[in-house]
């Protein structure tokens, strides 16, 4: 059964079994982390702690936006955090039941959070301190944190697609300009209802948050705002760059158009002597050396002025 059981008093982790007891008496505080729940771990949550089921059927499906849902001596919470791999973005939810002397987290993928949490447990001895509410705020405080880098190398990339479309703006560049787009929708999804869910746990309203660590919650409400608004700035520098981008395709087609009308234009007076030279004459050009001779400069003389026409207007 992969449920981690980690006594705050000792940092000790110990390995649940199905019948496993309730948290542990004289006031002590567990912690259970439940990672990749299987229907047995689900069953064994809602009997050992009368959990609701439509938190425990939240648990099993894993598509929830972050939310904070208060039941009969607990609340049930759902958080989010975003992994970036390889230019692609990873949702990693987490479920919380948080209870007045025990946290239980469920998640289906490996969280850093979760992992860096319970390596602090077992080391610093002032961790069995912690209430289940500070608890929560230490691990949803890391996976807040998490998306500064993420952002900060979303917006390095949009400062090289920025150099990219002043230097070689390609049918590439645009590809990769609306997938960073998405890619910031995906986030601001992500981070809008996060917000909503700390704002709640930092009002207070809840039993279960302790006065004091509201404040900690209100910072994480902050933290969240700030990164909703650089999310918010980098799409809008996104779309400068795509307007940059559109623009210096039009410039480059308009600057080919240009010199195809000028090789047109210069040709146009060319055809004309040569058609002209060409016609049905009593006697053609070629067979009067002056005739061919005119018509040869014509043909040299022509488009050679209009070049030089074309120099003094500055359109080459």
């Amino acid at each position: 059964m992969p449920i981690t059981h980690i006594n705050l008093d000792t940092g000790a982790p110990l390995t649940l079994a199905v019948d496993a007891l309730r948290p542990l008496p004289n006031g002590q505080m567990v912690w259970l982390d439940v990672a990749t729940p299987t229907e047995d771990d689900l069953n064994w949550l809602a009997r050992e702690y009368n959990f609701h089921p439509l938190a425990i059927e939240d648990c099993r499906h894993f598509d929830q936006r972050a939310k904070v849902e208060p039941y009969d001596g607990y609340l049930f919470i759902s958080v989010d955090a975003v992994t970036r791999q390889n230019g692609e973005l990873a949702a990693q939810e987490m479920e919380v039941f948080l209870g007045a002397d025990y946290l239980v987290t469920v998640h289906r993928e490996p969280l850093a959070a979760i992992e860096g949490m319970r390596a602090r447990c077992a080391v610093d001895r002032r961790t069995g301190a912690y209430r289940a509410d500070m608890l929560l705020y230490q691990i949803v405080d890391q996976m807040v944190d998490a998306f500064f880098p993420l952002l900060d190398e979303i917006e390095d990339e949009i400062d090289e697609l920025e150099d990219e479309i002043l230097e070689r703006a390609t049918y590439a560049t645009m590809q990769r300009i609306f997938a960073l787009k998405q890619q910031l929708v995906y986030l601001r999804k992500v981070v809008a209802p996060m917000r909503e869910a700390m704002n709640a746990l930092a009002s207070t309203r809840y039993e279960l948050i302790d006065p004091r660590t509201a404040v900690y919650y209100r910072d994480l409400y902050d933290h969240l705002v700030r990164i909703y608004d650089l999310i918010e700035t980098s799409r809008d520098l996104l779309g400068n760059a795509l307007d940059a981008y559109l623009s210096t395709v039009s410039n480059r087609l308009n600057e080919v158009m240009k010199r195809l009308t000028l090789l047109t234009t210069i040709f146009m007076p060319i055809s004309f002597l040569v058609g002209f030279g060409g016609m049905n004459f009593t006697q053609l050009p070629f067979d009067n050396p002056t005739a061919f001779g005119v018509m040869m400069g014509l043909l040299i003389i022509v488009p050679v002025g209009m070049m030089f026409w074309f120099w003094r207007s500055k359109w080459v």
